[in-house]
């Protein structure tokens, strides 16, 4: 699987390309075309820790969303091809646009509709001068 859409051929990889063929390896793992040489031969030539942990990342999320896609009996072609090869991915489309933890707060609606200063900003009464006090 893996070897028919990437060369092993390679020296150099950058991240973006690193992280892609992870995930695909990650892929082609779950459908029974482990190729651990190839995957740890990627590891050892990322530039840090954070790029290992990238490509780490991405080989089980490619894992991941393989076994998913088994346990709903579609087949290791059709994974490989869905996941893989194709070249758009559809995300399902949210409503509104941002998430709800993302949308803005009630309280900011509001915000407009306040004349003037709220009571609880003026100064307490211990603050306050009175004429008559003032000598």
């Amino acid at each position: 699987m893996y070897e028919s859409t990437f060369s092993e051929e390679w020296s150099q990889l950058g991240r973006d390309e690193a992280v892609e063929r992870a995930y695909a390896l990650g892929v082609a793992a779950a459908c029974g075309h482990d190729n651990r040489e190839e995957y740890e031969a990627i590891k050892a030539a990322a530039d840090s820790a954070y790029d290992r942990s990238l490509i780490e990342l991405s080989f089980e999320q490619g894992k991941s969303q393989a076994l998913q896609l088994q346990s709903s009996g579609s087949d290791d072609e059709h994974i490989w091809d869905q996941l893989v090869e194709s070249s758009t991915v559809e995300l399902p489309a949210r409503e509104g646009g941002l998430p709800e933890a993302l949308a803005p707060a009630d309280l900011l609606d509001r915000f407009g509709q306040v004349d003037g200063p709220p009571n609880n900003l003026n100064k307490p009464s211990f603050l306050v001068r009175d004429d008559k006090d003032n000598v």
